[in-house]
């Protein structure tokens, strides 16, 4: 069974009680210890049993403690070994903080054997760690922190080196190496960080009585959206994810990012690596997400130097879909910043988010130039057929938002501000037969020229709607022009 159909079946799990039990409240407690103890053997879903590791511990603890740089603490229900390898308590916990987070594949029967090999190997190679065994058996028995992806790999390697096979394996939800499962938490907890979403996703659709409804891809979707959420305003977050503490946004956005790459299949070793370097605990300004647009419109620009418009965007929209950033030239550093800085999802965020600034810019402009009735229809004519001739050229923009913007994800640009009616209505257009989009646009073009009053008794209700539509995205874009003034002016009007 692949990891994508184990995650299938737990997700399915979870469904299942929340259907077989509607008076019932699931918790993320509930979800994550359902996930702590959920294995597959032999394609069927397997409850681990919890047997006591005290024993195991107090092994641990008594061959460790007898080694050299070696520190052993009880850390929670975890027993914990760290190698400082010299750094003060400052330096160790920075890198500790901001680590690449192991689970090691182990049953009961390898464990001692397997924790003791890999401790020893991580301080004979000088590799600052903090590590843990669990007091009770679990898919996460044995996790892993180490400061860099680089030991990262070197853990993985030895640990699929070593020649055993474990009953138990890690839960599916995490990027996986062999025997070694890969993710990023900060400082946070990546598994309950994952419960804490899924429990928010199957309460919205269990209040919306719509459980039968749930699929894996809808959960993908939701949690894009709360990720938007939480960046637009920081107390969503908290108001919605209690369990996460002020400073510790930052975390919880980029775990977030970490599992929708595990979720859509976007994410890889380097794209990890990139959310792991990457700076921003704040989300209040949207530092974590949009911290380096100068270097994306960059790369775009660059890559405009090298090949034709259409072939960046599909460039883009390939890497936002698969992951694979070796399709980006290594000319001017553009794949390595595109690795560094820029997970799949981060991307496509990134790039929704300048064009919908760049939009912002461009209704401005053309209503200076001309009027609201000219803002209208070149709106009208971007959700028809992803044209931008309606806007005026002036100072660029309308190139500017053409070259960064796929046409693809225009729609995406446009509803990303918009009420949940107004984003399905943008859907439909989307999806009317081009035989109709033919009408209506010469019915646009007619207005243009005749003006609505003259023609409004003689154009079709699709138009109509469209027109509606459109007016409600300049208004709404016009408005929130203004209340950015009233924010710098300091003044209410």
């Amino acid at each position: 069974m692949s990891k994508s159909e184990e995650r299938e079946l737990f997700f399915e799990h979870i469904k299942k009680i929340y259907m077989q039990n509607p008076d019932f409240e699931v918790t993320p407690d509930t979800i994550y210890n359902e996930l702590k103890l959920f294995n597959v053997q032999d394609g069927k879903q397997m409850r681990i049993s919890n047997d006591n590791l005290i024993k195991i511990q107090a092994r641990l603890s008594n061959y460790f403690r007898k080694r050299e740089l070696a520190i052993c603490f009880s850390k929670g229900p975890f027993f914990a070994i760290e190698n400082r390898n010299g750094y003060d308590d400052k330096t160790f916990y920075d890198k500790i903080n901001t680590s690449i987070k192991l689970y090691i594949a182990c049953d009961i029967k390898n464990l001692y054997n397997v924790t003791s090999l890999v401790f020893n190997y991580m301080i004979d190679e000088n590799i600052i760690t903090q590590s843990k065994i669990a007091k009770e058996m679990r898919n996460d028995v044995l996790v892993v922190r180490v400061s860099t992806m680089e030991e990262a790999e070197k853990v993985s390697k030895f640990v699929n080196s070593l020649d055993y096979n474990s009953l138990v394996s890690y839960n599916p939800y995490i990027l996986s190496d062999g025997k070694v499962g890969m993710t990023y938490d900060g400082t946070l907890s990546y598994n309950n960080t994952l419960s804490l979403l899924m429990n928010s996703y199957f309460n919205t659709k269990k209040n919306s009585n719509s459980l039968d409804k749930s699929t894996m891809e809808d959960f993908v979707n939701f949690i894009k959206r709360e990720v938007l959420f939480c960046i637009n305003d920081s107390e969503y977050l908290h108001n919605n994810y209690y369990d996460i503490d002020y400073g510790k946004e930052g975390d919880f956005i980029k775990t977030a990012d970490v599992i929708i790459g595990n979720l859509d299949g976007t994410l890889n070793k380097a794209n990890l690596e990139g959310i792991q370097v990457k700076k921003g605990e704040n989300i209040g300004g949207n530092s974590v997400f949009y911290e380096n647009k100068e270097k994306l419109l960059y790369v775009i620009y660059r890559l405009s130097n090298y090949y034709d418009i259409d072939y960046v965007h599909r460039l883009l929209m390939d890497y936002c879909k698969n992951g694979n950033a070796d399709i980006f030239t290594r000319r001017d550093l553009i794949r390595d910043i595109i690795v560094r800085e820029f997970s799949p999802y981060e991307l496509k965020l990134t790039i929704i988010d300048i064009g919908d600034k760049t939009l912002e810019e461009c209704i401005s402009l053309t209503k200076e130039k001309y009027d609201d009735d000219q803002c209208v229809f070149a709106i009208s004519k971007l959700l028809l057929n992803k044209e931008l001739d309606g806007f005026t050229r002036d100072n660029g923009v309308r190139n500017k938002l053409g070259l960064i913007v796929p046409k693809e994800w225009l729609g995406s640009v446009v509803i990303s501000g918009l009420d949940e009616n107004s984003k399905r209505m943008v859907d439909i257009i989307d999806n009317i037969s081009l035989e109709n989009k033919n009408i209506v646009m010469k019915n646009i073009n007619r207005i243009q020229k005749e003006g609505l009053s003259n023609v409004i008794g003689e154009i079709d209700d699709l138009t109509k709607d469209i027109i509606e539509l459109s007016k409600y995205i300049y208004e709404y874009y016009i408005e929130r022009m203004r209340k950015e003034e009233e924010k710098k002016s300091g003044k209410k009007y």
